[in-house]
């Protein structure tokens, strides 16, 4: 009901309630944009969000690969003419060919997003199906609800319907359940998409489908419906259940789901306004040194923000420091002499390939040595992309879980000492790509020997050359992985701290928010009471009629 949405944006203004505000002003914009509803697909990397978009347009338009995205929404809608529009963070736009999307939106080709991307609008006439939807991909999003960067503050609250996409390789990690779990609060209109099924029988698809059913219900407390997914589909089966369950129904109903929506994300934001004036509440009557005094029980020393960076720096600095000597010790260890073994047989057998003049081979072995180098490392990277991984995760989950027992250190605190209960929320940081290292090895002489092949009779001196080269590859090997390993490092550590960051930010800005409630009274105990049983009110009529 928009004068309960009117309601909460007074109280929010006067009460100086900011997040309450942002919220609001999405709810506001989401009620401006009833031309069409957004479907977001959200999910883990390399779940098969971008697959699960192409098989609806039958047609590869996003990219996919071995490499996550950037943090970039793109959005896809139904236009007569195809066009890619390219929003940067300035706020500048600029046409591209749907061609050149993957040098916007991967990560290979905009590492980082230092093209500073904001947002990929793409209209197609392949959509003309699905006409009233937006389907928006998340890239990045399925991990990193609270990433402070323009581009995915505050996404959720934007969300119309949704599918979460979970791969049967990992059914249902805690990640997943966070994003179920934050897109039920923000729309009735949740289902989960289960794919890369050809990976299982059907007997084990379905015994996943019923885990997922019950997982769900215990930890959101409501079921979804759930669709078996596979891009190997090639009669189209699963992707014709999905249109015609889920998103031939939204559009056939339109205006209906928006208003369910809306209803949900209003309720949602109600409750959250009653818990802040609860707060506000119970400190209003309180003297200054009263209310010092509760804030100090609460904002305990083991909440102060100092303690916190410490704790959190402790951590990040902690999984730093072991990072090279995991991957030295996996890498090295597992594929050193493999590779100069390989090398040195592979040599053998091209060398006597190679003929003609020193400076000729020399090149030939050159050429070899660095294409076959980096196909070789790049097989090694392949096989230690998990391990990699596993050190990122096994750090940020350590930083999630930091940040989840801080929220509810302070939840409690607040409960135990205002006996209000706020409602739940989560965090999670976010999963960041591993660059591949480029690839360097020598020359086939330090000195220019090779320049006077003229002098040098090759029938007489081969097997001294190849004698030279083969005792070069032992070295070639151990230094261009100490590459990789190097290079690995970097990206994991880096990750750490952008996670480490993201992690502090949050902290940061849940005591501010506590620390602001706590703070001066903007009003006194009556007109919180005032505003209270306006909502209250609202709550009322929603038990004797639906909220129209």
């Amino acid at each position: 009901m928009q004068d309960l949405l009117e309601t909460i944006q007074t109280i929010a203004q006067k009460q100086d309630f900011q997040g309450i505000l942002r919220e609001a002003d999405d709810l506001t914009q989401f009620t401006q944009s009833s031309q069409w509803l957004d479907v977001v697909i959200l999910g883990q990397f390399k779940a098969g969000k971008s697959s699960l978009i192409n098989s609806f347009l039958s047609r590869d338009v996003l990219p996919v690969g071995v490499l996550p995205v950037t943090a970039i929404i793109t959005r896809l809608v139904y236009a007569p003419q195809e066009r890619t529009v390219i929003t940067r963070q300035d706020g500048s736009k600029f046409e591209i060919s749907l061609d050149e999307l993957s040098a916007y939106v991967t990560e290979k080709e905009n590492p980082e997003n230092k093209k500073e991307v904001y947002l990929v609008d793409i209209e197609l006439p392949q959509l003309k199906n699905f006409e009233k939807l937006r389907l928006i991909d998340t890239p990045g999003l399925g991990s990193a609800f609270r990433h402070n960067t323009a581009v995915t503050e505050n996404w959720f609250n934007k969300i119309g319907a949704a599918f979460v996409v979970i791969s049967a390789a990992q059914p249902l990690s805690e990640n997943d359940q966070e994003v179920i779990k934050t897109a039920a609060e923000q729309s009735p209109e949740v289902y989960l998409v289960l794919s890369k099924t050809d990976l299982l029988s059907k007997a084990e698809v379905d015994e996943v489908m019923d885990f997922l059913n019950v997982k769900t219900r215990e930890a959101v407390g409501r079921d979804f419906r759930i669709f078996p997914y596979t891009i190997k589909d090639a009669a189209g089966k699963f992707r014709k259940q999905i249109q015609t369950t889920v998103l031939d129904n939204l559009s056939r109903h339109l205006a209906e789901t928006q208003k369910n929506i809306f209803n949900h994300k209003l309720i949602h934001l109600r409750s959250l306004t009653q818990s802040y004036l609860e707060i506000r509440l119970n400190l209003a009557s309180k003297k200054d040194s009263e209310r010092q005094e509760l804030k100090n029980k609460i904002l305990d020393e083991q909440l102060k923000l100092n303690f916190i960076q410490k704790e959190l720096g402790y951590i990040a600095q902690s999984y730093e420091n072991s990072t090279r000597n995991e991957l030295e010790k996996e890498v090295l260890g597992n594929h050193l002499e493999p590779l100069r073994a390989l090398l040195i047989k592979e040599f053998h057998s091209e060398y006597d390939r190679w003929n003609g003049s020193l400076y000729k081979i020399s090149r030939n072995y050159e050429k070899w040595l660095k294409e076959n180098m980096a196909k070789l490392l790049d097989d090694i990277e392949k096989q230690e992309h998990d391990f990699a991984n596993e050190l990122l995760s096994k750090a940020q989950a350590h930083l999630n879980n930091y940040t989840t027992h801080f929220r509810e250190r302070l939840n409690h605190r607040i409960h135990e000492v205002l006996h209000v209960q706020l409602p739940e929320e989560e965090f999670q940081v976010e999963v960041e790509s591993l660059e591949k290292p480029d690839i360097i090895t020598s020359w086939a002489f330090e000195s220019h020997i090779d320049m006077l092949w003229f002098l040098i009779p090759m029938k007489l001196f081969r097997n001294i050359f190849r004698k030279s080269f083969a005792s070069q590859l032992p070295n070639e090997a151990e230094k261009n992985l100490r590459r990789l390993v190097s290079i690995l490092t970097k990206n994991i550590n880096t990750a750490i701290r952008k996670s480490h960051g993201e992690a502090l930010t949050y902290v940061t800005s849940k005591l501010e928010s506590i620390e602001h409630l706590l703070a001066e009274q903007h009003s006194g105990e009556e007109e919180i009471c005032t505003y209270l049983n306006q909502l209250s009110a609202y709550e009322s009529n929603a038990g004797k009629e639906k909220i129209a």
